[in-house]
């Protein structure tokens, strides 16, 4: 009878043991999903710190180089006042602008914020050659990089808000 007694005794230390332990580990799992949270946040905001940098840079170029200041002036006229070389300079300036607007849409920057797009797509598109560029050139490009069609509808209403009339067919 004292072995019956000792050996009750002994599962239910032992199963209060091993439910000590498993309540002790789902703790451990909560304040490890707490840290991947913040985990993930701090890189969601590195990302758009990154992306935002990066934008400041490639802007900070056209207001430090005459010569590419000049081009981007001059293209407020559109792309046919433009001689070749300005409009190379011009468009691949563009091309960069875009290029970054479409990668940090792709990677979730600014968590695909609609107004932040909308905004940067606004200054974007402020020139008259940049929103001829955009109808001949980045429409395309956006439908074969960003394939929900999302960011180049933001495109064209923003270039609708601009010019003042629908993007043409």
């Amino acid at each position: 009878m004292d072995t019956e007694l000792i050996v009750a005794v002994a599962q239910i230390a032992t199963g209060m043991a091993t439910l000590i332990v498993a309540l002790f580990l789902a703790g451990q799992l909560l304040l490890q999903r707490k840290q991947l949270d913040i985990a993930h946040q701090d890189s969601i905001r590195e990302l758009g710190f990154t992306a935002r940098t990066r934008q400041e840079e490639v802007i900070l170029a056209r207001l430090t180089d005459e010569s590419l200041l000049s081009t981007y002036l001059k293209a407020d006229g559109g792309l046919s006042v433009l001689n070749p070389v300005e409009l190379h300079k011009f468009a691949a300036y563009m091309r960069l602008l875009y290029m970054q607007t479409i990668n940090d849409w792709l990677l979730g920057a600014y968590e695909n914020n609609r107004t932040f797009f909308r905004g940067r797509l606004r200054i974007i598109l402020t020139s008259a050659g940049a929103r001829e560029l955009y109808v001949s050139e980045m429409r395309t490009t956006m439908s074969w990089l960003e394939e929900s069609g999302q960011l180049r509808s933001l495109g064209d209403t923003v270039y609708e808000e601009l010019e003042g009339k629908p993007v043409p067919a």
